[in-house]
């Protein structure tokens, strides 16, 4: 016990014999794991932040409707309308809305101006409990209401292409669910600014009522889109209603089966992050094996010596990388604050990506300002990884040190 107490000790002088070699990589380990807890953050918060957009902006957390629609977006897969399973997924404690819709494609026109948009006939009380889109409405308009006949809401860019806005009459175009001609002259009561060009420039909202009429829709729908108390029930949620619908015609899509793109944007950002924190982790590492080394080479005619007097080489090794751990343990405390702290302030003064928001809208995010969220896993496995690669770089010129010849270390100049 009283040598192990030496061996710490003769560590802790060790570590300051050379101060600035050991401030240099006290501060290599600071910086490198509050670069990664802050690079992590704000990529765990943006991915977090761009799902939530996504889903609460028109996707919802879970969609069901007839096999097809969602590769087509056409009237022709519709579905029979159930009054009794509406109110079945209504019940369920886990689903905190239901948006009943119809989705066509259509022809606007207004003053010689024309464009092609996608019309969703929604149920307007309901509509609210599952997206987030009532809140874009612009000033000096309204969403949309029950009672509300021969009614739209539109983007803002969009009704700017046409030339309209608040209190417009614009003529619609399409073709009915049964194949007749639909043609209405709607009046615009609101205009929207989702933050998604893609929307903006292209969707139209009217009450459900209106849709079904224009589009002679009947009984038919074209999808349930669902809002859950938390987007970690969407697996269950869904898997359940699979379950409960078998292998009939409906088909029941998630979040992520909705947007493979955003998915697939997040697995190659965490992989490209997955490869920098390697990069920096070995930096680290790679600081902690030049101070070890170096300082050993520097001693070796005093460790020559400890051995030659009886120091066991176990001793040797066990101090060398004692002092590898009482710089690299600095270092982490040090860092992780400071990437907690930085983590903080960025979350508290979030980033904007708005010069990139049309390169983003592909992606059917709205916002395009993203939060860094710190995590006690981002934490706690930034400093684990740390200090183990650093007691492994350490463990070689450690070795090295043990086996040293001490007549030879003695001569050593």
């Amino acid at each position: 016990m009283r040598s192990e107490g030496v061996v710490i000790l003769l560590a802790w002088r060790n570590v300051w014999r050379n101060k600035r070699r050991t401030i240099l990589t006290f501060l290599t380990i600071m910086i490198g794991c509050a670069m990664i807890i802050l690079l992590n953050a704000i990529s765990y918060g943006g991915h977090e932040q761009m799902i939530e957009d996504a889903v609460s902006l028109n996707a919802g957390h879970i969609q069901i409707h007839e096999k097809g629609f969602w590769d087509n977006r056409s009237l022709d897969y519709a579905m029979h309308f159930d009054p009794s399973f509406l109110q079945t997924l209504r019940s369920d404690r886990r689903v905190t809305g239901v948006s009943v819709r119809v989705q066509a494609d259509a022809l606007l026109s207004f003053e010689g101006n024309t464009a092609g948009v996608v019309v969703q006939a929604v149920d307007p009380d309901e509509e609210v409990k599952v997206t987030d889109l009532y809140r874009k409405i612009r000033p000096g308009g309204r969403f949309l209401s029950r009672e509300d006949r021969l009614t739209m809401v539109l983007g803002e860019t969009l009704a700017e292409n046409l030339g309209a806005g608040v209190g417009s009459t614009i003529s619609l175009i399409s073709q009915g669910f049964d194949g007749s001609i639909a043609a209405e002259k709607l009046r615009v009561v609101g205009l929207f600014n989702s933050g998604n060009p893609e929307y903006d420039q292209s969707l139209v909202l009217m009450p459900l009522r209106q849709g079904k009429t224009t589009f002679s829709m009947g009984e038919y729908i074209n999808s349930y889109t669902l809002k859950l108390a938390s987007p970690g029930l969407m697996e269950d949620v869904r898997d359940s209603l699979r379950k409960r619908l078998g292998a009939g015609s409906w088909e029941v899509l998630g979040w992520d089966e909705l947007m493979p793109e955003l998915v697939q944007f997040i697995v190659m950002d965490e992989v490209s992050g997955y490869i920098f924190d390697f990069i920096l982790f070995m930096i680290v590492a790679f600081g902690v094996l030049n101070t070890i080394q170096m300082s050993v080479y520097e001693r070796i005619r005093e460790m020559g010596i400890m051995l030659s007097i009886g120091t066991r080489p176990g001793q040797v090794v066990a101090m060398v990388l004692c002092e590898s751990f009482f710089i690299t343990l600095l270092g982490i405390v040090f860092g992780i604050a400071l990437g907690v702290l930085t983590s903080y302030y960025f979350e508290v003064n979030p980033l904007n990506y708005s010069e990139y928001s049309r390169e983003i809208a592909v992606w059917g995010v709205s916002t395009v300002v993203y939060p860094a969220r710190t995590t006690l896993l981002n934490v706690a496995s930034t400093g684990l990884i740390t200090l183990l690669l650093s007691m492994l770089f350490s463990y070689f010129p450690a070795r090295k040190a043990s086996r040293l010849n001490p007549v030879e270390a003695v001569r050593h100049l």
